[in-house]
């Protein structure tokens, strides 16, 4: 079970998404934070995306949850869909390392759109 938050907390989510579905990944992005917000468990400072410079597309969304956001949002029926949904559109990656146990990737912001 995924512990709470007793106070905000702010995340840094990492996708790997696959090439051929970057496109239904964004849509799918695009109601992630609303969704979020709309329930209590986010703040609302809008997040940032980021997708990376090079291939394969990798996606970064920086939010912050709400004191006490994190596990009635893992369990929340109007959240499971869209995790669930983004779990299908991801693929393990063996991540390159400029330095062991660092890496410096590039990315430039985007706004998801439904």
């Amino acid at each position: 079970m995924t512990e709470n938050n007793e106070a905000r907390e702010t995340c840094i989510w990492t996708y790997q998404v696959r090439p051929e579905d970057e496109d239904e990944f964004l849509t799918v992005l695009a109601g992630h934070w609303p969704t979020l917000n709309r329930l209590g468990f986010v703040t609302d400072d809008r997040p940032s995306v980021l997708r990376s410079t090079q291939e394969p597309p990798v996606y970064v969304e920086i939010m912050t949850w709400e004191a006490g956001g994190m596990r009635p949002a893992h369990e929340h029926p109007d959240v499971i869909p869209i995790w669930e949904h983004m779990k299908t559109l991801v693929e393990e990656r063996t991540e390159h390392h400029n330095v062991p146990g660092m890496s410096f990737p590039f990315y430039r912001p985007v706004e998801p759109s439904a």
